[in-house]
């Protein structure tokens, strides 16, 4: 009989700017590729806030790419927004565990095929009441006025890339 290896499970912790925590969830490593590593969360799937006061449900599953080094990590749905952008300090890896500080803006694309960036109203008054530096601003923009055009024009992993990985964990979570 052959059995299948068995799957990594790294704890998500997210945080928004400067380090406020917000959540904890625990995700699949399903691999990596030459875009980054790729994690998966089930429908039904629980996750926490960080004082682990409150818990819910995912509702819909999803599959998260974890790039190295950038500015940015992405989730792809099989629902609207079927693919959603973060902007984020570059993450922090720690063995089994992820951490993830969000920046507010986010680039979201539709089914339909209209994209825009969301919260950046949020992330002026959270640069502004949390004091982010003025490096982090301008790598922030910059960022989102670069993936957005990648994400417009579907510009893998914005492609098929995601949308494979996003197949591929479905049919193994069902």
């Amino acid at each position: 009989m052959v059995q299948k290896p068995k799957r990594r499970f790294i704890e998500v912790r997210s945080f928004k700017w400067p380090r406020r925590p917000t959540s904890v969830t625990i995700a699949r490593l399903l691999g990596e590729d030459h875009f980054g590593r790729w994690l998966g969360v089930a429908r039904g799937d629980p996750w926490w806030t960080a004082d682990r006061s409150h818990n819910g449900v995912f509702t819909e599953s999803l599959v998260k790419l974890v790039p190295d080094n950038t500015f940015w990590t992405a989730c792809f749905h099989p629902v609207d927004p079927v693919v959603d952008v973060d902007i984020v300090l570059p993450v922090n890896w720690a063995g089994d565990m992820l951490e993830e500080v969000d920046l507010e803006l986010d680039i979201l694309r539709f089914a339909n095929g209209s994209v825009h960036v969301r919260d950046q109203d949020k992330f002026e008054q959270v640069r502004l009441l949390w004091t982010m530096p003025e490096e982090i601003v301008t790598q922030a923009v910059a960022t989102c006025e670069q993936i957005h055009r990648l994400v417009e024009c579907s510009t893998e992993p914005f492609g098929q890339v995601g949308r494979m990985w996003l197949t591929r964990f479905l049919a193994e979570a069902n």
